[in-house]
């Protein structure tokens, strides 16, 4: 009799211990995941939905008035986690010239328990400028040029990839898809690095630390950038690293939709540098001495094949992008491996 019950007793109660257990694993998931996780050092895309008015926020894109949303992250099969935040419209250029345009991400009063995220208030995304497949693979091509600088500089921002959902409520819940990349924070790129970021928009090139400066400039270069200024701080951040004073300003660069690896339809170069699309290359950095440009350029190529296996294993990109991306950055190496290039290529039209 005493068996019997106690194998009755298993039968009821083992299901119950066993679901116990796994809801204790969720919630000890959900505090890792709140607490403990940079969602930069991740590679695996995120996975969100987005609900809110798509109409309303368009209608408000134009000024600085924020748009509420539903934020739900999804985790796995069986965790979500929901949170209420507001977006708005960022990029003034990309307000008039596109559809969507990227917007910030207001995480402030959502209950994120993060200790990377409790100084941060907002966070960029980049998201599709239109819809079509062509907007898409701009997404992913300029998310690929931040992982690029991140091979080249660890001072540099860091990026996620989303793979949004939308769902429209101005629109019967219509549901869209797209691309997006987070940019990390400002803040979170100092304090990794224990700096200071600097306001200041009068400083040039020259009070730049010259072998980050040297080396971000090739990199534009590489990329076929020339949308960027020190001065205006113009898709330009500068950081002030500890022990360096003034002498430690480090420029960070961002924001590569003009670049030629991207190659967006709407990119159009500077009507003052003499080219007639953004895929021709043109240097826009500071004039230094052959063995310094012989220095940085061997430093990017050490990382020649890190760099192209990076984008022959993105898995997102279509073939003909890839292959596309992967022969823009093989030109690159070509020209530099000319002996005329610094000549001809980087003095020429140095600062």
């Amino acid at each position: 009799m005493k068996r019997y019950l106690v194998a009755l007793l298993l039968i009821c109660f083992c299901p119950l211990l066993l679901l116990a257990q796994e809801l204790w694993h969720e919630d000890e998931l959900m505090d890792t995941i709140y607490t403990n996780v940079d969602l930069f050092e991740e590679i695996d895309p995120l996975d969100f939905t987005l609900t809110f008015n798509i109409k309303e926020y368009l209608r408000k894109k134009h000024s600085e008035e924020y748009v509420p949303v539903e934020l739900v992250v999804h985790f796995n099969d069986t965790i979500d986690v929901h949170r209420n935040m507001r977006i708005k419209a960022r990029g003034e250029f990309r307000k008039s010239t596109c559809y969507f345009s990227p917007f910030w991400l207001n995480i402030n009063k959502a209950n994120i328990e993060n200790k990377y995220l409790q100084d941060v208030k907002k966070m960029k995304v980049v998201t599709h400028c239109r819809n079509g497949s062509e907007y898409e693979e701009y997404i992913l091509l300029e998310y690929l040029a931040y992982k690029i600088y991140n091979i080249l500089s660890p001072v540099s921002f860091r990026v996620r990839l989303i793979d949004i959902t939308y769902v429209d409520t101005g629109r019967k819940n219509k549901v869209t898809h797209s691309w997006a990349f987070l940019i990390e924070p400002e803040k979170m790129l100092a304090e990794r690095f224990s700096a200071l970021a600097i306001k200041n928009d009068k400083l040039a090139m020259v009070y730049m630390r010259p072998g980050e400066m040297l080396l971000a400039s090739l990199f534009q270069y590489m990329i076929g950038n020339c949308d960027y200024s020190v001065t205006g701080r113009h898709n330009i951040k500068i950081l002030g690293l500890p022990g360096y004073g003034s002498e430690g300003y480090t420029p960070v660069p961002y924001d590569f939709d003009y670049a030629g690896l991207v190659d967006a339809s709407y990119a159009i170069p500077g009507e003052d540098l003499g080219i007639t699309s953004v895929t021709q290359r043109y240097y826009l950095g500071p004039c230094r001495e052959d063995a310094e440009y012989q220095s940085t350029m061997q430093h990017l190529k050490d990382h020649r094949e890190e760099i192209l296996e990076l984008v022959q294993e993105f898995p997102y990109l279509s073939e003909k992008g890839r292959e596309k991306a992967i022969a823009y950055i093989e030109s690159y190496y070509i020209d530099a491996s000319d002996p005329d290039f610094i000549k001809w290529t980087l003095s020429s039209s140095c600062r």
